[in-house]
Order: structure tokens, then C-alpha cells, then sequence
């Protein structure tokens, strides 16, 4: 037995070792002619042999779609072999992990020239004849990349849908999905009229784009704003979700002045007013204003002559918003109208900022929703509720956060851990730690996998970041700038900041650079060199100056400090002396003061040896230097302080409420709010008359 294996093994290896022998020593021509005489008695060793002449690139036999097919020859008859046949392969160094070793060069060899031709039908290829190689996964992103750009380059409906329907799985389906949602309202909608806008609602009401044209129907209803063209939106579009606000506007247009003559022509114009309740609130209390005050520790509230109107009898009395009004009572908050009756009922731990005609309440650490009207409208079952957004609120609810409505249905599944209210359509959630956003079907729009998500502030795009570093993502859920930068600031004017290891420059917001990080950046860049009114600040050899949208210097960099930009007057520092420049880099006010501030209203604040002054867009002086303190113009007017006291002045210094006391606030219809230490009174600004004093707080007129 012994010498018939020994002659069997020579009679195998007599032609296969043979060849086996010329591929070691290089012999490529003896080798192949003796493996092609091999390929029919021993088919797996042989077509082996020839898979790796071909698959070596230092002889002329060199063709790798040939070593392929040799090795699935090979890999075929290897596995019809038994137990003994595959025992005298190894001896020649072929058995199932040198097979498997030779399919990883092909594939390597492969992969090498397909990454180099880079074309979306050869990764396909790729993947197809070499599933199980190293580098399939990276083909498989590679190739989605590319199917996804060419499916943005035809930008249909029709390509979207068959890159999810082949690639479904693919990171860019996100993406995708969003993006045929917006085609197919953009095709649906491409003259922007009222007749599409009808139309795309009514063949399309599952889409995340259904608001925005509700939104639209309202917007092109409206050009003027007037109450004909909100009574005529109204009426034709009865179930659009803006009604609500629709005929709040129209009668706010109507009942400007809140005069009983107004209220009444209103209702006897549009009987079908929804909100009688408020209605009749206002006629009850039209034109009357009211005013926080304080009695024995308790609060009420007098109106502009300074007659009491609702007693004082609560712990706390927040002024009116709106007609309502929030106060406290016996430890609870609620509403009051300006009758003094119960609106919210005074029963809640906390009552909340209205929103949409909604506010979250709490009461035993549980929230819920009230309407205007008083009235629960969604039970007090949620550990949080937030502020509506076109009618969807975050929520939380045993410990995972979701969306609910106006009327507590939950639209989007508690599965959160986070959840942030709504942006332009767009919410900021968090799973697993991770931040993304969601839309308003509750589908992804980014997914959770950065560690913070601003937030879709602006339309387009928002920023994210990832491991310290910062990038921009659009609403479609795309990298518009990739997340490796040391910070990326808010999009104004259409720039975004983008700083870089001390230096700076600005992308649009598909990440295009705009103008190259050309300026230095240090530690004040952050906060100071977003674009403001067409212009940014930006830093070069230690000076400030001034860049326009287009990269162009328009302030060269001289300057030790620049303020913002406002009305075309810029302040403006040389030196240690603050001026103001225009826009045309003109002077108009002489570098010479201390500080100066941005101008509000037309005038801007300066200081000159510790005193405040004014000075209009002109650069002229309206109030010399002559305050201690100064604040900027709101109405026309400033809040001013000197050595004896602090009260009102106008543009032009006239002491309109003598500057006398602690401090003063100036409320609506021409009312102040002036301090005396803890003691508080009210003072009509026109007459300087004190229309209330608190007990305690001293006799006379404003002037004593």
C-alpha cells in the first residue's frame, strides 16, 4: 500500500509539482504550458496555478479578468474533491485558505482600478464578483455616493424613487426621501399658483410638505394684508389651519384702536367670528389699559388714569398680554381678562407663554395644554410639554419624548430622549445620545449621530457638531460642509463664518467657499465675525476692517475695533478714540470719544471722560456728554442717570421725567414705571404727573 501511494503521489505530482516548480522559480512560460496540460486530469490545482501567472504583473501572461475565471475554475473542481485529493493539493500549497488569499489579490488588484476610474457601474461590478472582499464596504458607500449624485444631477421624482428602491439602506435615503418629497412639490407647484397649491394638498395629504402649502395658500391670499383678503381667505379655504390666525389678524387690523364703535361694526360685519369669548372680553374693556399695582404685599392693577380697576389680592400680577393677564393666588397661577374674572383658572403650579392660542399648564409635576379660553385641552398626563409650532408641540412621557397636537394626539411616537420644538418644519431630536432632526410626519430627516444639532433656525441649513469639530447639514439631511472645522457661526446675509487654525472666510450655504480664509482669526472672531447688515468685521495684521458679501474690503483693516453696523453708520475705533464712519467710508463723527455703541433709531450712544452722550447718523452731537449712564433710544426717547437720579430724556436731552429716582421703565401709552428704593409708582410721561404712588413712596408731583 505504502509504495502505490508513493507511486500515486509521483504520478500527481509529475506533471502538477512540475509546474508548481517552474511558477516558483519565475519560469512563467514552463509553468503555464505545463498547467494547461494539468486543467483536465487535475482542474483545481491547475486552473490555481494559472489563476496566479495571471495575476501577477511581472510577466506577460498578466491579465487579472483571467486570473478570475482561472480561480473560479479552480474554486469549482476544489470543492468536487474528497478528503484525500485535497490533502495532495496542500502539499503543492493549494488548499481552501491560499484559494481564498488569491480571490483577496484579485479582488485587490481590482479594487485598485476600479477606485482609480471611480464610475458608479463598475462599483456595481465590484460587488457582484467580489461580495465578500475588504474593501466591499467601502464600494458599497462609494457607490451609493455616486448613484445618489447622479439621482440629484436628474433632480426627479423618478430618480429618487428608484435610488431608494435599489439602495434603501444607503445613508443617503434620508437624503433621498426629503428630496422627493420636495420634487414632487416642486413639480406639482412649478408657477406657484392657487390652483396648484389646491391641487398638490388635495393628490397629496400624507406629504411634509402639505403645511408649507397651506402656508402658501395664505401668503398669496394676502398680498396687501387687508381685512377683505383675510375674510376672502376664509371663506375659501375653511379647513386650511392659518383660518385661526387669519381672523385674529383681520380683526386686530380691524379693531386697531379697540374703540366699542370698532368691536361692534366688526361683529355686525363678520357675525361668524369664531372668538366671541375674546371678542366680548374686548368690548368689555376696549381701550382701557392697565397697569401692575402693589397694596399691603399684594398685587392688582389700576388703568392710565391711576384707578383701581381689579382689587389687589394676588401674590404676584404679571402685566396684560393680549387681554390676559397671569397672576398668583394661594401658591397657584392662572389668567385673568381685564374684567378681573378667571380666565385660566388660578389652580396650577405654572402657567406658561401662549402660543398659537395654546399654553402648556403644570400642576403636581405633570403638564398639560389650555386654550384661551380656560379650557384643558390636553390632559395634564406629560412630564413636559413645549411651545406649539404650526400646531405640533414637543412632549415627554415616561422618560421619552415625542410630538403631540392641540388636541393631545400624539403625531410623532414617544421614542426620544430629547426633543426640541419645531424650526421651519424641522425638529431637533436625540436617540442614543446622538442628536438629529425629524420633520413633521416624524421621518428622519438627519440622523442621530452628532453630538449637538442647532437646529433649522434659517431655512436652509443647520449647524451640527461631531468629536469638537463643526460642518453645516441641509433640510434634505446632506453634508454641505464637512464637520472638521474648529467652529462654523449662524448663516447671515447668506455668508456663514468658518474659522480654521487662526485663520477665517466664508462659505454660502451649499459650503461654496465665497471668500477664502484669507483674515486671521483669534478668540473675539467667534462672537464678533458673523456678517451684520452686508458687512463683517474681519481681522488682518492685528487691525480691523470691514468686508461686503463679495470678499471686498471696504473698511481697510486700520482700525483697533469696530462696532456693528446700523443704518449705514458704523462706530468705528483708531487708536484708543472711538468716531463713526458710513458705509461709503466716510467720517462723520471725529475719532474722539471713549466708546461708542451701534445706532438705534437713528442715534447712537458715546462716552467722553466717564459722561454719556448722543450723536445722530450724521455724527452730530444731539445730547453732549453730560450722563452717568445712558441707555439707547426705544420710542424716542432714553433713560438717563446723572448725580441726583435717574429718569427720561429725549433725542435732543429735554428731561421728559425729572431725574430723580432709582430707576425707570417706560410701559405703553406714554406710562412710566419709576423707583424709589422697594417702593414703586407710575408717572404719565406727557403731563409728568404721577398717575399712582405706592404707599411709602413719597407725596407730590413727579417734579417734587
Amino acid at each position: 500500500m505504502l509504495i502505490a501511494g508513493i507511486l500515486a503521489l509521483n504520478a500527481f505530482a509529475g506533471g502538477l509539482e512540475k509546474a508548481f516548480a517552474a511558477l516558483e522559480v519565475h519560469n512563467y512560460f514552463e509553468a503555464m504550458k505545463l498547467f494547461g496540460k494539468q486543467v483536465r486530469k487535475h482542474p483545481a490545482g491547475a486552473w490555481y496555478g494559472i489563476s496566479v501567472v495571471t495575476g501577477r504583473a511581472d510577466n506577460p501572461f498578466y491579465q487579472i479578468d483571467s486570473s478570475r475565471a482561472a480561480l473560479l475554475r479552480s474554486e469549482a473542481a476544489f470543492a468536487l474533491l474528497d478528503a484525500k485529493a485535497r490533502s495532495k493539493l496542500a502539499a503543492l500549497g493549494v488548499d481552501t485558505a491560499t484559494i481564498r488569499a488569491q480571490k483577496e489579490h484579485i479582488g485587490e488588484v481590482v479594487w485598485k482600478q476600479v477606485n482609480a476610474v471611480d464610475r458608479l457601474e463598475d462599483y456595481k461590478s465590484f460587488l457582484v464578483s467580489y461580495p465578500d472582499n475588504s474593501h466591499a464596504q467601502e464600494a458599497v458607500e462609494r457607490r451609493n455616493a455616486l448613484a445618489f449624485a447622479e439621482a440629484r444631477r436628474l433632480n426627479t421624482a423618478a430618480a429618487y424613487k428608484d435610488f431608494i428602491a435599489n439602495y434603501p439602506d444607503a445613508k443617503e435615503a434620508y437624503g433621498a426621501r426629503s428630496r422627493l418629497q420636495e420634487t414632487i412639490y416642486r413639480d406639482a407647484t412649478p408657477a406657484g399658483t392657487l390652483v396648484q397649491y389646491e391641487a398638490f394638498i388635495h393628490d397629496h395629504p400624507e406629504s411634509p410638505y402639505v403645511r408649507d402649502a397651506q402656508d402658501k395658500l395664505m401668503e398669496l391670499s394676502v398680498p396687501n394684508g387687508t381685512v377683505g383678503e383675510y375674510a376672502a381667505f376664509i371663506h375659501r379655504y375653511p379647513d386650511n389651519p392659518n383660518v385661526p390666525d387669519a381672523w385674529r389678524r383681520m380683526y386686530d387690523i380691524y379693531t386697531r384702536q379697540l374703540s366699542v364703535q370698532s368691536i361692534t361694526q366688526f361683529l355686525k360685519d363678520y357675525p361668524d367670528y369664531p372668538f366671541i369669548n375674546e371678542l366680548m372680553n374686548d368690548y368689555k374693556v376696549a381701550g382701557l389699559s392697565l397697569f401692575p399695582f402693589r397694596q399691603d404685599g399684594k398685587w392688582g392693577y389700576i388703568d392710565a388714569t391711576g384707578v383701581e380697576r381689579i382689587k389687589a389680592e394676588y401674590e404676584f400680577a404679571e402685566p396684560f398680554v393680549h387681554s390676559q393677564a397671569q397672576v398668583g393666588k394661594g401658591g397657584h397661577s392662572g389668567t385673568i381678562n381685564k374684567l378681573g374674572k378667571q380666565v385660566v383658572p388660578i389652580i396650577y403650579d405654572d402657567v406658561f407663554d401662549f402660543k398659537e392660542g395654546l399654553a402648556p399648564v403644570q400642576l403636581h409635576n405633570k403638564q398639560g395644554v389650555v386654550d384661551r379660553n380656560g379650557n384643558l385641552v390636553v390632559a395634564l398626563e406629560y412630564d413636559e410639554v413645549g411651545e406649539f409650532d404650526h400646531g405640533l408641540a414637543a412632549a415627554s412621557k415616561d422618560g421619552k419624548y415625542g410630538f403631540i397636537d392641540g388636541a393631545g394626539k400624539v403625531v410623532i411616537p414617544f421614542r426620544y430622549e430629547n426633543a426640541m420644538h419645531f424650526n421651519n418644519g424641522l425638529a431637533v431630536v436625540v436617540q442614543g445620545g446622538q442628536s438629529g432632526v425629524v420633520d413633521v410626519k416624524g421621518d428622519v430627516v438627519v440622523p442621530c449621530q452628532y453630538d449637538w444639532v442647532e437646529g433649522f433656525l434659517a431655512p436652509e441649513i443647520t449647524r451640527v457638531r461631531k468629536d469638537g469639530y463643526m460642518g453645516m447639514v441641509n433640510k434634505f439631511g446632506e453634508v454641505m460642509l464637512a464637520v472638521e472645522h474648529d467652529h462654523v457661526g449662524t448663516i447671515n446675509d447668506s455668508l456663514v463664518l468658518v474659522i480654521d487654525k487662526g485663520k477665517c472666510g466664508y462659505v454660502d450655504a451649499n459650503g461654496t467657499w465665497v471668500i477664502p480664509q484669507r483674515f486671521e482669526a483669534n478668540a473675539l472672531t467667534v462672537n464678533m465675525g458673523d456678517f451684520h447688515n452686508g458687512v463683517a468685521r474681519v481681522l488682518s495684521g492685528g487691525k480691523l476692517g470691514l468686508v461686503d458679501t463679495k470678499g471686498k474690503l471696504i473698511f481697510p483693516a486700520q482700525y483697533t475695533d469696530i462696532g456693528l453696523m446700523e443704518g449705514n453708520v458704523v462706530p468705528v475705533k483708531k487708536k484708543n478714540k472711538w468716531g463713526y464712519a458710513s458705509r461709503a467710508y466716510q467720517t462723520l463723527a471725529e475719532a474722539k470719544y471713549d466708546q461708542a455703541w451701534e445706532m438705534h433709531s437713528g442715534y447712537g450712544r458715546v462716552v467722553s471722560n466717564g459722561l454719556f452722550g448722543l450723536v445722530d447718523s450724521t455724527g452730530a452731537e444731539t445730547i453732549k456728554p453730560r450722563f452717568k449712564a445712558l441707555t439707547d433710544v426705544d420710542g424716542g426717547t432714553l433713560v438717563a442717570t446723572d448725580e441726583s437720579g435717574t429718569g427720561l430724556v429725549d433725542v435732543h436731552g429735554k428731561v421728559l421725567v425729572p431725574l430723580v429716582f432709582s430707576s425707570v421703565v417706560v410701559e405703553n401709552h406714554g406710562v412710566a414705571k419709576v423707583t424709589k428704593g422697594d417702593r414703586f409708582a407710575y408717572v404719565e410721561v406727557a403731563s409728568d404727573e404721577f398717575l399712582w404712588k405706592e404707599e411709602g413712596f413719597g407725596a407730590g408731583s413727579a417734579n417734587q
